[in-house]
């Protein structure tokens, strides 16, 4: 897995954008109550955490991206296992 991303932080959030892969456009979004995650074109995942007051940092951001890439990846296997299997 190559994440290569560029974070940046500002008071209210902490945004991720790069690529996975060297080619799979990534883009990551936390405002500390709620964050999204969108790889590719049409893979998007969105969370809302408790506290509603909590502040996102980046070490937080990096374990949350590396979660969603890993579900990202589960998904693309499963896809492609269900798109190789005959269907009856």
């Amino acid at each position: 897995m190559a994440l290569k991303v560029k974070i940046s932080q500002s008071a209210d959030d902490v945004v991720g954008k790069g690529t996975i892969d060297g080619i799979v456009p990534f883009y990551y979004k936390d405002q500390g109550h709620r964050w999204m995650v969108r790889i590719g074109n049409q893979w998007t995942f969105k969370q809302r955490d408790l506290p509603a007051d909590a502040l996102p940092s980046i070490p937080t951001a990096r374990s949350k991206m590396y979660w969603a890439i890993a579900q990202f990846r589960t998904y693309a296997r499963n896809l492609e296992a269900a798109e190789i299997l005959p269907q009856h």
